[in-house]
């Protein structure tokens, strides 16, 4: 790999990725609808405002580029009450067949998207009966589609496509309200938690270990193969709850039980949790322990 495209690239993950692609000797293209001063001071990166642009209007800048890689990390309404909006979740669909297609257009022959465990679970809620949707459901059909239908463009236009299922990112530098993130920031506030049981099944995994895992896998891994991105060690939630509690706040009580669970339990063992380690050689290095401090850490100084 020379030359990347990333789409999303201000945002957490999509920062990370363009830092560990530097650190690779990877020239950059950023696509964003806004960039700090990190992205556009480096002269290793080359920052393209997508707003109010189709990805067809970002062609002729592109194809200028020769990149050889297309990472599309953006994604609109991730959290929150978008996530059940959907004609965001919709044009998030179109979005991502139409950089598909631009990839193709622009002779860039690698294409990595980055899905969501949302889209198994959302896949495994249609084959169950009497279950109440959530509006999550909504983003997880998006992801879920986005994913077949431009793996399928890809296969018809000679893009090479590897979609990567990402289970819970957490770290130092996330700003978002996903659960780890905001858990922490209880604890350490002395705010109650509320969680359900936490029998369900999860995994996490350090934001370095993920990027570096896709990084591994845009470089090594086989088109048209899934790659599972988490610690490859899944376990009930509460466990996780109580590892992360030990180290923010050992003597808070968790709210476990508090609010009820109605989604469905992912079965992990339709994934193959080590084919990052056995395709391109790379093994996770932070354990979920460790992780959490880090990330303790990092809210307590921008506090």
């Amino acid at each position: 790999m020379k030359k990347a495209i990333v789409t999303g690239a201000s945002g957490f993950i999509g920062k990370q990725l363009v830092a560990e692609l530097l650190s690779r000797k990877v020239e950059v293209v950023a696509i964003d609808i806004r960039f700090d001063d990190v992205l556009l001071n480096n002269n290793k990166v080359t920052c393209i405002d997508c707003k109010d642009k189709s990805p067809f209007d970002l062609e002729e800048s592109l194809k200028e580029q020769k990149a050889d890689t297309f990472f599309h990390l953006a994604w609109a309404g991730t959290s929150g009450q978008l996530r059940a909006d959907y004609s965001v979740q919709l044009n998030n669909v179109k979005l991502a067949c139409d950089y598909v297609m631009l990839s193709s257009k622009i002779a860039c022959k690698r294409f990595v998207y980055a899905s969501s465990i949302n889209e198994m679970e959302t896949y495994e809620y249609l084959q169950s009966d009497d279950i109440n949707p959530s509006g999550g459901y909504i983003y997880g059909v998006g992801k879920l589609a986005a994913h077949l239908m431009g793996e399928t463009v890809a296969k018809l236009n000679g893009v090479e496509f590897i979609p990567v299922i990402i289970t819970n990112i957490y770290g130092a530098g996330e700003k978002s309200a996903r659960l780890i993130n905001t858990s922490i920031r209880q604890l350490l506030n002395k705010e109650h938690c509320s969680f359900t049981e936490g029998k369900q099944t999860y995994d996490f995994i350090y934001i370095t270990d993920a990027i570096a895992s896709i990084v591994e896998v845009a470089e090594k891994g086989k088109a048209f193969n899934r790659y599972y991105i988490g610690s490859g060690n899944p376990k009930p939630l509460r466990e996780f709850l109580l590892e992360m509690k030990d180290v923010v706040a050992p003597d808070a009580e968790l709210g476990l039980g508090d609010l009820p669970f109605n989604g469905i339990d992912i079965d992990y063992s339709q994934f193959k949790l080590k084919k990052v380690e056995e395709d391109t050689g790379y093994k996770n290095k932070i354990p979920f322990r460790d992780g959490i401090k880090m990330t303790m850490e990092f809210i307590k100084a921008e506090e």
